[in-house]
């Protein structure tokens, strides 16, 4: 299963991925998904996500919840840390 930490978010600040800023993005994403994303599965994920200390494990169901919503709704420098920060 793939793992994330998105208390220790690192973000890359520009193109060449050459700066980059550790962040804690829990609260903003899971805000997002509570009022983004329809349905219960999504909810159980953004608790999830809110309620993380460190790595969490991301189940198939959670990705297939969360890959189209960053891929879709997020600045293209949030999709690659995003998938550089997967494990």
């Amino acid at each position: 299963m793939p793992k994330i930490n998105f208390q220790h978010f690192k973000m890359f600040q520009d193109i060449a991925h050459e700066q980059v800023v550790e962040t804690d993005a829990r609260k903003e994403l899971a805000d997002l998904l509570y009022k983004n994303v329809n349905g219960v599965a999504a909810l159980d994920l953004a608790m999830r996500i809110f309620k993380s200390e460190g790595e969490m494990e991301l189940s198939e169901d959670d990705m297939n919840i969360l890959r189209p919503f960053v891929e879709n709704g997020f600045t293209p420098a949030f999709i690659d840390s995003f998938n550089s920060n997967i494990k």
